[in-house]
């Protein structure tokens, strides 16, 4: 019972102690130490943030963004009415230069998804058939490319059953849509 009665005299003792503490002035003058602080280094943020303009370039980071996206798709669309133009004319080498500049157009898409890889054979191995559904026939277009530029004799007759298809811009919408356009 001694143990008991020692235990609770001191917790008493304690909490008198803590009461009083509360109502000195050394505590009072202590929490206004503690209120000036918080005002202080509070200002200091404010101020720093003020001049280090974070909020501005953050919201100029965002509004750049926003707005590329937008000016990304109209630069696309511009490439890709060019390379229709191209297709108008029937020729052989405006043929050739169409799908040159589709499949070029097509991989400055695959660097802006931020896809690994060298060249765009690379770049196209991280897509598949749930990403891109017609992605066989822009990995033959892009085949075809490569035998337009390493031997210029190539058929034309083969290059127009690829082109008349267009799987680049039906991707490059795809993409577009998905990678380019801010989301609502």
């Amino acid at each position: 019972m001694k143990i008991v009665n020692w235990i609770l005299n001191t917790i008493n003792n304690w909490r008198s102690y803590f009461i009083k503490l509360g109502d000195s002035e050394w505590v009072s003058n202590f929490e206004w130490f503690g209120w000036s602080l918080t005002a202080i280094f509070g200002g200091l943020v404010i101020f720093l943030i003020v001049k280090l303009k974070i909020v501005d370039k953050w919201y100029k980071t965002t509004t750049n963004f926003l707005s590329a996206k937008a000016s990304q798709k109209r630069i696309i669309d511009k490439s890709w009415q060019k390379i229709l133009a191209r297709l108008k004319k029937s020729d052989d080498t405006n043929l050739r230069l169409a799908l040159i500049e589709a499949d070029s157009a097509f991989d400055d898409l695959l660097k802006q998804m931020r896809l690994p890889g060298e060249s765009m054979a690379d770049r196209l191995k991280y897509l598949d058939t749930a990403k891109i559904s017609n992605i066989e026939e822009i990995w033959r277009a892009h085949k075809l490319r490569n035998q337009i530029v390493h031997s210029p004799e190539y058929p034309v007759e083969s290059l127009m059953s690829v082109l008349t298809k267009t799987p680049f811009y039906t991707s490059s919408s795809i993409v577009i849509t998905n990678t380019c356009m801010p989301q609502s």
